[in-house]
């Protein structure tokens, strides 16, 4: 690993230097000490209890990491440009989407993980947004279905291509839209409550694995069981935190430095989603739908019934997951010592993302079928929406173990709650 990374920067010892010096912390395990203790009353069970402050440095790797992908996408931007939009249809286009910029990207963050040796999985995590993004993108490229405005130009191309967090751009003057004091302050707000939440969060699942409530068995749980969905609605809510947290914060520093608007990736998904429909194509990430919907769904839809192209994109989108797995598999392989049975050897159960995005695949097939049926409008009407969303929710509740496991056993959330406030028991009092 140091041979390759003063390989690639080679000629540049005060680069290599800062590199050292900046991921020379490795956040492989959440080690901070307690800033200050405190009583807790008798009321809320008594003992002492210590408050843990996030750690500056985490989210300066985080933030550096994103400026190297920006580099990085900005130079592959100016291919994508050249060699692909420029000459759409052509043989050279398909050869350098397929044979370049694809490949490149998918093993861009073994040499990155390797070179920098980042051994925090949700450090690691940052660096697959390059090949999650750039792929469906160079197909959305291949194919004329980049969003508008963002081919006009160059300049706007590189803009779109670099940064993980995508800009904004008004459709009728092809220029950047910017953003306005009330934006800055209503992303400023949404950031400090999500932040705290997440603190708090942590403090109540991390001491209990993750589990807030008892089940007899968590290999084989009862699916319909209310212990088991309601664990499983815990774990919805911190996976969406955890998204709208960091997309929100470095959007929010791009909008707050450079006054450009961002793309928001959520729209309240698990509290405010009225149709299946409605959860996957409006308000989760909808900066990986809206690439998905670019990249696999449009050329798909140009050959094929909605259907088949629906269930193109849901494989794409497990595929997609199944592969960030294997990067941590991989890594995690690499911490675990031989014949360690310790809790750096994570076995990933392939195959379960797949499963989860046919499953939503599925229920969304079926609501386009049956959605416009009498019955279904009549309760919609009749239902308050928090109840509409409830029903959402629970037709994937029971399987969303499938997706959210991964992320327990791999260390994600453990590993990602370094970057925040959290309290932990310190024991009883003397």
């Amino acid at each position: 690993e140091p041979c390759e990374r003063a390989y690639v920067l080679r000629g540049h010892p005060q680069l290599i230097e800062a590199m050292d010096g900046l991921f020379a912390e490795k956040f492989a395990s959440d080690d901070r000490e307690p800033a200050f203790a405190f009583a807790v009353p008798e009321l809320f069970g008594g003992g002492l209890c210590g408050l843990l402050m996030p750690s500056p440095l985490f989210w300066t790797q985080m933030g550096a990491l994103l400026a190297i992908q920006a580099a990085v996408n900005s130079l592959l931007a100016v291919i994508v440009y050249q060699a692909i939009i420029q000459k759409r249809g052509r043989t050279i286009s398909f050869l350098t989407g397929f044979g370049v910029v694809i490949p490149l990207v998918l093993i861009l963050p073994y040499h990155l993980i390797s070179m920098l040796d980042l051994q925090n999985i949700c450090v690691i995590m940052s660096i697959v947004a390059t090949p999650v993004l750039i792929v469906p993108r160079c197909l959305e490229a291949m194919y004329g279905f980049s969003p508008p405005s963002v081919e006009a130009s160059l300049n706007n191309y590189v803009l779109y291509y670099s940064y993980p967090i995508q800009f904004l751009f008004d459709p009728k003057t092809d220029r950047l839209l910017r953003c306005d004091s009330d934006e800055i302050r209503s992303k400023g707000t949404r950031l400090m409550r999500n932040y705290l939440l997440l603190g708090l969060m942590y403090s109540v699942l991390e001491p209990r694995g993750y589990q807030m409530f008892f089940v007899h068995d968590y290999a084989q749980p009862n699916f319909l069981g209310l212990a088991h969905i309601g664990n499983n609605f815990m774990t919805a809510v911190l996976t969406y935190l955890c998204l709208d947290t960091g997309t929100l914060g470095f959007g929010l520093a791009v909008s707050a430095l450079a006054g450009i608007s961002t793309l928001e990736v959520t729209h309240n998904p698990i509290f405010a989603s009225s149709s299946v429909s409605d959860f996957w194509g409006r308000r989760w990430n909808v900066l990986v739908g809206g690439v998905l919907k670019r990249g696999i769904f449009k050329p798909v839809r140009k050959h094929f019934p909605r259907e088949i192209a629906a269930i193109f994109t849901f494989v794409a989108s497990g595929l997609m997951h199944e592969y960030v797995i294997s990067i941590i598999a991989l890594k995690k392989k690499s911490q675990c010592g031989e014949g360690d049975e310790g809790a750096d050897c994570y076995e990933p159960a392939y195959g379960n993302h797949l499963a989860f995005f046919l499953w939503n695949c599925s229920l969304l097939l079926i609501e386009n079928s049956i959605t416009k049926w009498r019955v279904f409008e009549i309760l919609k009407k009749m239902l308050p929406p928090p109840a509409v969303t409830a029903l959402v929710l629970l037709t994937v509740l029971p399987i969303s173990h499938w997706f959210t496991d991964e992320y327990v056993s791999s260390g994600f959330y453990s590993d990602y709650k370094v970057g925040f406030p959290v309290m932990v028991t310190l024991g009883a009092l003397r």
